[in-house]
């Protein structure tokens, strides 16, 4: 599947992060509820690491049993906002990482990408809070992510609210995120959980 993902993250990180994110969704639609999602994803690049200085970001998902890769074009993270390319590959016959890279080493090429000796970079697992609600005419989807970023044999805790453009006008979107800024006082995110990963990896394995 080809979209363009569209969404503004905030920094949660703080005191309450997510208490004061699920009380504003509540004062617009009290009927509105959070499910919890368990998510690992692993991060994949070539030895070279040709992927990242693309600006490609490759990773296998496992979704309660559930598998898929995902490829992003990462951008730079502007006011919170970030858009960019995304496309997904399910995987509905694997079991495990192992399965997921054979399946991958076999297709050899995904879209623009070689996808043969490909190896683990980091991990990052997920307690995602979810849900979705309208909100000027628009879809949209809150993530209140709770991460472990494992990398290079360390573990790093991380906070991440993230609000996508399911359908409707990306101004929706904007207006939102001037409203739940205003509301909560978080601050929006300056670099995503992903890039955090990334430095962390290029810092720790020299």
């Amino acid at each position: 599947m080809k979209h363009l993902e569209i969404e503004c993250k905030w920094d949660a990180n703080s005191p309450r992060a997510f208490a004061r994110a699920r009380r504003f969704v509540a004062q617009l639609n009290s009927k509105v509820s959070f499910q919890t999602l368990h998510i690992k994803d692993v991060y994949l690049d070539h030895a070279n690491r040709d992927l990242s200085s693309q600006k490609i970001a490759l990773r296998v998902r496992n979704t309660a049993g559930k598998w898929e890769a995902t490829f992003k074009s990462r951008s730079e993270i502007k006011n919170g906002k970030a858009v960019r390319r995304e496309e997904t590959l399910p995987f509905p016959a694997v079991q495990n990482l192992s399965q997921a890279l054979q399946l991958l080493a076999r297709q050899k090429k995904w879209k623009e990408i070689n996808t043969t000796g490909l190896r683990a970079q980091f991990a990052l697992v997920n307690k995602r809070q979810l849900c979705v609600f309208s909100y000027d005419g628009a879809q949209l989807e809150m993530a209140l992510d709770d991460v472990t970023i494992y990398v290079v044999g360390r573990q790093v805790k991380f906070k991440e609210i993230e609000v996508e453009l399911k359908s409707g006008k990306s101004t929706a979107l904007e207006n939102f995120a001037h409203a739940f800024s205003d509301a909560t006082q978080l601050k929006p995110a300056q670099i995503s959980k992903v890039k955090t990963a990334e430095t962390f990896l290029k810092f720790w394995k020299k």
